[in-house]
């Protein structure tokens, strides 16, 4: 697998609040928070699913002047406290993410929309996460490349939009399909067959509300403060 677009080239990036629902079989069962501010992307994540709901909370601080990842904070129900990942030139590459900052990759791969754009791509929950990278695989582990050019795409209230495809890879399989508009933001995304986030639209208190409208309170509250319930 060749290189690609380099992770040094492009802008660096710019603060910004997304909101999506999440969607199974036509039913909301979830949704997801993302804002970047002061060099720090924050995720909040829940999924009402069987057996249990599923919480997770990721903060990735990133280097001012590089973009490179330097602490990764990650927690989910399974944990009882956070675990920190501290990037560096023996643990990790420079070309590397943990997995919840997929979508600063696809914002790199979108700048370059041609070519395909290759990284190490981190799991939070895996072993090797805690571990020092030592001997460096000879070739990054994940890809993110335009596959397909504008089509229709249908999403929820009989909506359609125009969208670019977009396919995430890693370890030689395909972890989810992004679809991008021409204002080169990610929409939706697919994961599998059946989970599917859709991006609310709107300012980011408007998207917040729409997005928690009708859900409980302990979903309110984890969305607003995550595991500090004390806010």
């Amino acid at each position: 697998m060749g290189d690609g677009f380099d992770f040094m080239e492009g802008t660096l990036f710019t603060d910004f609040e997304r909101w999506e629902v999440l969607v199974k079989d036509q039913r909301r069962i979830g949704v997801r928070y993302q804002s970047m501010a002061s060099n720090v992307l924050l995720t909040r994540m829940l999924v009402d699913e069987e057996p249990e709901v599923y919480r997770a909370e990721s903060r990735i601080r990133l280097d001012p002047k590089t973009d490179n990842w330097e602490v990764n904070q990650f927690r989910d129900q399974n944990l009882d406290r956070a675990q920190i990942m501290h990037r560096d030139s023996v643990r990790f590459p420079t070309r590397s993410m943990p997995s919840f900052g997929d979508i600063l990759m696809v914002m790199k791969a979108v700048e370059a929309a041609e070519e395909q754009f290759t990284y190490w791509r981190l799991s939070e929950v895996s072993r090797a996460a805690q571990e020092p990278v030592i001997n460096q695989p000879d070739e990054p582990n994940a890809w993110v490349k335009r596959v397909g050019h504008f089509e229709e795409l249908p999403i929820p209230l009989g909506i359609t939009l125009k969208a670019e495809r977009y396919e995430a890879w890693a370890d030689g399989l395909l972890v989810a399909t992004h679809w991008v508009n021409k204002h080169k933001e990610v929409v939706s995304t697919n994961w599998g067959d059946s989970l599917i986030a859709y991006r609310v639209p709107g300012s980011a208190s408007e998207a917040g509300w729409l997005s928690l409208s009708g859900l409980d309170e302990g979903v309110v509250s984890f969305m607003s403060h995550g595991f500090d319930t004390n806010g």
